[in-house]
């Protein structure tokens, strides 16, 4: 091998044994620190040393990918979703994503290329100093998660739940649960060396607690799950398992018995606490009351079997490729279920394994992401059957890829899991080849070595150019995007923050929509906000308009972006004559496209009105009302409108659904103005009336109280309310008296 080749090859394997130190990286610099970084500095990592591999797999056979059935089952799910993503109804936002995911095609083809780049270089000992890599970044992680639990760095969370540097518990404990099945393979491989046991041992403790301390209860239950399955099988199995180097037994006579003991604790310890989940000790931990409370009835739960429902409408409108990745607010918006309502408002993930899958890529998308799977267990245990893997490999790999397909039944991966994914899988592959150890070094023609170099030449040049608008390009609009909002928060002036979000939209990057969303938000607290002159508010809404314009201009919508646009519109109708117009058909739109949102009816019912069309308004909010009538919001906003309306059969139908004892003051306040406009003073007379009850100490509510009882003939009644308003509010006491000797 000649020397060049050699610097290739460690450039290579340098580039993949510093990937699994991503997870601790957090860029602070860009907006959602935890994700954007970590994804940016994998794409150019990758992209670099990609340049470098093709080059070295033209010269050399052995570090060209085996065509084996996993290899093929990956590359043929690369490109399905490939098609998926071309043809989807956003096909830039499929393949690009945003700063928020980072995901898409870009994201899946640097992992297939990541795949490809492990299968086809690491050695035995290259896989062990991967390991020892990513378990270094496991614990550096940890140890950062240990330090939150204990106050000495915060969780960008908050609360109880450690995220470290993954930035969400839930990611952290999956991250960590591909580590924990990792240590056993170490245990394994360095069983005659006690130290090193012992280091491996403490740390699957620690990282262990780390779990339980991220109180994330799908990591817990498939450890827990996979953690009997593995039991069970040492126990029927145990010779298999033990044995070393191909052996068929182990000389371990008291193995067995203590396989069988781990597996009845395995199931005895989470059924004890499960049991015990009433008693003081687990009410007293937030943690363990997490992890050991369970109900189908839970919001949280609930929430994610009306997901599935809808990707399930979903997918049945689009069922062979899907919508694409990140598409799936064209379906959450479509079909969205009102019952929803009390979750968080936008989703863009069904969070659940097939049904994301079978949105993002229809049944071929599925069909093929499963055969990965298949295929991979069914390879280890070939391998197994023909002595090329040690039976104990094989079941810790099946049960980390077990426990990660189980805790993404209610969740889903992101770059620090989808690492150690196609990294493992990689392993699994390279692990149960006959030929995994063969250095075949079959040269070519001379004149193969300059078409090798030039490819690698060019790829290079390649790289360099395409960095600018992939990569750097979007990283600087991300930085210019956090000075913007910087300037923003800590008081800078107009033209400072219209130049930055400019600036940061002048890239023109996939970044622009979250540029715009940002923009939009902060265009929420500019009228009428006194830190800017009249004329400034005026630019920046104007500013804000025109940018949500060209956000909303493409066809597949997002309705989050109208709304952003109609609110605005709403609240500055009279800056410009044709804003009423554009708010109208920019919310009737909206309302199209998701007649179901309450978001979207709420704010084109507050068009309606504004313009003096309560009829309409109130058509649009009882629809909306009837799609969940346990929305109190929904109900407390139809109920305003239909009194305004003068709807009496509304007003009376939603009063009858809306006891009184279970509104808020703010609530019973809003409904009591809405009857005092239109005068119809004795339907707003027991709503004062609970609203002395709710407030007691506000002479206000007494006052008026007062009044409406004086106008009902109650004289005694209202003698008493005034003289209790005359008492809370000293500097009332004089109108208290006039009134009381008026009655």
């Amino acid at each position: 091998m000649r020397e060049t080749e050699k610097v290739f090859l460690w450039i290579i394997k340098i580039g993949l044994w510093l990937i699994p130190f991503l997870p601790l990286y957090v860029s602070s610099s860009m907006l959602f620190p935890f994700i954007t970084g970590k994804n940016f500095a994998f794409r150019i990592i990758i992209e670099l040393i990609f340049a470098l591999w093709v080059g070295l797999a033209i010269l050399r056979e052995e570090y060209r990918p085996k065509l084996t059935p996993l290899f093929k089952a990956v590359t043929v799910f690369i490109a399905i979703i490939f098609f998926a993503d071309l043809f989807s109804p956003n096909p830039y936002r499929s393949f690009f994503s945003n700063y928020e995911r980072m995901e898409g095609f870009m994201m899946l083809v640097h992992l297939y290329l990541y795949f490809v780049m492990l299968f086809s270089v690491f050695k035995r000992r290259d896989w062990l100093v991967f390991f020892h890599t990513t378990l270094i970044a496991s614990v550096l992680v940890s140890y950062i998660a240990l330090l939150q639990k204990f106050g000495y760095r915060v969780s960008i969370q908050g609360g109880f739940r450690v995220d470290s540097t993954i930035g969400n518990p839930t990611y952290l404990a999956a991250y960590l649960v591909f580590h924990v099945w990792m240590l056993l393979l170490l245990l394994y491989h360095y069983w005659k060396k006690w130290w090193l046991e012992i280091i491996y041992a403490l740390i699957l403790l620690f990282e262990l607690a780390i779990i339980y301390f991220t109180a994330t209860r799908g990591a817990v239950l498939a450890l827990a799950a996979t953690s009997i399955l593995f039991a069970a099988v040492s126990v029927v199995w145990w010779p298999k398992v033990f044995a070393r180097s191909g052996a068929e037994k182990t000389d371990w006579p008291w193995g067995r018995k203590l396989a069988a003991l781990a597996l009845a604790l395995a199931i005895l310890i989470p059924f004890i606490f499960w049991l015990a989940r009433g008693a003081g000790f687990v009410q007293s931990s937030q943690v363990l009351r997490r992890l050991t409370n369970y109900s189908f009835q839970e919001d949280t739960i609930q929430a994610r079997f009306r997901i599935w429902g809808m990707s399930w409408k979903g997918f049945l409108e689009r069922p062979l490729f899907g919508w694409g990745q990140e598409n799936y607010y064209l379906v959450f918006q479509k079909y969205y279920d009102p019952g929803l309502w009390s979750q968080e408002p936008w989703f863009d993930r069904s969070h659940n394994i097939f049904f994301d899958w079978l949105v993002h890529a229809g049944i071929l998308g599925l069909a093929s992401y499963l055969s990965i799977l298949g295929i991979f267990f069914w390879t280890l245990w070939r391998g197994i059957r023909k002595n090329v893997m040690p039976f104990w490999h094989g079941l810790v790999l099946s049960c980390m890829f077990i426990a990660h397909f189980l805790q993404n039944i209610f969740v889903f991966d992101n770059l620090n899991t989808y690492l150690l994914f196609f990294g493992f899988l990689a392993y699994g592959g390279y692990l149960s080849s006959p030929t995994a150890e063969s250095h075949r070094e079959k040269f070519f023609a001379v004149k193969n070595y300059a078409r090798a170099y030039a490819l690698n030449a060019f790829l290079i040049i390649l790289f360099l150019i395409a960095v600018f608008p992939l990569h750097l390009n979007p990283i600087r609009a991300s930085q210019t995007l956090i000075h913007a909002l910087q300037v923003y928060q800590f008081q800078g002036n107009m033209d400072q923050l219209i130049g930055f979000f400019r600036q940061a939209l002048f890239y023109n990057t996939f970044g622009n929509t979250e540029i715009r969303e940002q923009i939009a938000s902060i265009a929420r607290g500019i009228p009428g906000n006194e830190r800017f002159k009249p004329e400034e508010q005026k630019q920046f809404i104007e500013f804000t308009i025109e940018e949500m314009k060209k956000e909303t201009a493409h066809s597949a919508k997002d309705i989050k972006h109208l709304l952003f646009l109609g609110s605005l519109l709403n609240r500055t109708l009279t800056l410009n004559p044709e804003y009423l117009q554009l708010s109208q058909r920019i919310l009737e739109e909206a309302f199209r496209l998701s007649p179901t949102k309450q978001l979207v009816a709420f704010e084109l019912a507050q068009y309606y009105a504004l313009i003096g069309n309560g009829e309409r308004a109130a058509e649009v909010l009882y629809k909306t009302w009837k799609g969940d009538p346990s929305f109190r919001e929904a109900g407390i906003n139809l109920w305003i409108i239909s009194i305004l309306a003068k709807k009496s059969d509304i007003e009376e139908e939603v009063a009858k659904l809306t006891p009184l004892e279970k509104l808020d003051e703010q609530e019973l306040f809003r409904i009591g103005q809405a009857y005092q406009r239109v005068e119809n003073f004795s339907s707003a007379l027991p709503i004062y009336a609970q609203l002395v009850i709710v407030s007691p100490q506000n002479s206000k509510y007494h006052a008026v109280y007062a009044a409406l009882l004086a106008n009902a003939g109650k004289i005694k009644e209202a003698k008493k309310e005034a003289k209790e308003a005359g008492r809370l509010d000293p500097e009332f006491k004089k109108e208290s008296d006039i009134f009381i000797r008026g009655l």
